[in-house]
């Protein structure tokens, strides 16, 4: 039987080769993604550089022992992860947690992510860890797969109809167990403005054009847009001279800009993002919220947010709970330990509750 410290040297030496800079599968694999339009080359490069970071040997060996993994799971269960696109290898985490509990992987990759995966999935394949056909950008390869369990994240609007094409495709049944995240904005509470905090506001807002559930859609501060919005547009425009914004807005986004003129709404346009000081719940991309208050303001939003709210990140407090969630470091929101918990949910905790 193998044990886990094993597998997860096999794991993290298979990642390693996969990230070395002479690797020319994953050099193609972004110049691809890049040239499509796809990805920002500065998106991808600031996702591959926290991966080489983050996850190693004893990283792995940290999120297993949180998690109560012992060694992995003899029994050779199936589990189907559906994968989102919306940045760059999203799916990194839901596979590494599948393969560290020892099950039987099957990944039907987003066509809007379709490279930077497989050049992934090929390296894991040559050390033994995934076979070669269990990969698609389309579920119809998996028909009449039976799975054991499925990984999904999407938009809420999305759960009924990919059920039902799960369920008529024999992928997946009415009792198939599954685990659906629906999360996409997190809530950033500042309490100073020093050029620090500045800074780190601004990579959890602008990361990705904003895109990922852990990107900051809402920002409660004790000071109102109009006494910050110079200098955090200052912050801003040196962001993007570094890391330019890869996808638009669309052209409507200027009407609302008009809409809240009109009825006296502060705001800032920045040409490629809204922000607006309005007490709202994100309903559209490329905007942010700012929200003039404290704690209450905080707990009321956390607690009306349901489950559209993935984190709460501060720069003071961090570890309290506020309304029902962890308050984490503005400092990692973008870049988070490899057992972060995705809705609050540790996936190989539930891997391993679920496939017993």
């Amino acid at each position: 039987m193998q044990t886990i410290d094993s597998h997860i040297e096999k794991l993290s030496d298979a990642i390693h080769n996969w990230l070395q800079p002479d690797n020319k599968h994953l050099r193609k694999a972004i110049e691809r993604s890049v040239d499509e339009g796809l990805f920002g080359l500065e998106d991808i490069k600031h996702r591959i550089r926290h991966l080489k970071q983050s996850v190693d040997s004893i990283s792995l060996k940290k999120w297993c022992d949180k998690a109560g993994l012992v060694s992995p799971a003899e029994k050779d269960n199936v589990v189907c992860c559906l994968h989102a696109g919306n940045i760059p290898l999203v799916g990194f985490h839901d596979l590494l947690a599948v393969l560290l509990s020892g099950a039987s992987y099957r990944g039907k990759l987003s066509r809007k992510d379709p490279y930077l995966m497989v050049s992934l999935l090929k390296i894991l394949a040559d050390f033994g860890l995934v076979s070669k056909n269990h990969w698609s950008t389309s579920l119809s390869q998996f028909r009449s797969m039976d799975a054991d369990a499925v990984l999904f994240s999407g938009s809420a609007s999305s759960v009924t109809p990919v059920r039902k094409l799960l369920k008529e495709l024999g992928i997946a049944s009415q009792e198939t167990p599954e685990l659906i995240r629906t999360a996409y904005y997190s809530i950033a509470w500042i309490t100073d403005n020093s050029k620090e905090t500045m800074e780190e506001l601004t990579e959890s807002v602008f990361r990705y054009g904003g895109n990922g559930c852990r990107s900051v859609a809402v920002v409660v501060a004790p000071f109102g847009l109009n006494e910050e919005k110079c200098e955090f547009t200052d912050y801003v425009e040196n962001f993007w001279l570094k890391n330019p914004q890869h996808q638009k807005p669309n052209p409507s986004l200027s009407y609302r800009f008009a809409y809240n003129k009109a009825v006296g709404i502060e705001q800032a346009w920045l040409n490629d993002f809204l922000i607006e000081e309005n007490l709202s719940f994100p309903d559209e991309k490329f905007i942010l919220q700012w929200i003039k208050g404290g704690r209450k303001e905080i707990e009321n939003l956390v607690q009306q947010s349901a489950g559209s709210l993935q984190s709460v990140y501060s720069n003071s407090e961090m570890g309290r709970m506020i309304g029902g969630k962890a308050i984490e470091p503005l400092s990692l929101a973008q870049k988070p330990p490899v057992w972060w918990k995705a809705d609050g949910v540790d996936t190989i905790e539930w891997l391993l509750k679920t496939l017993r």
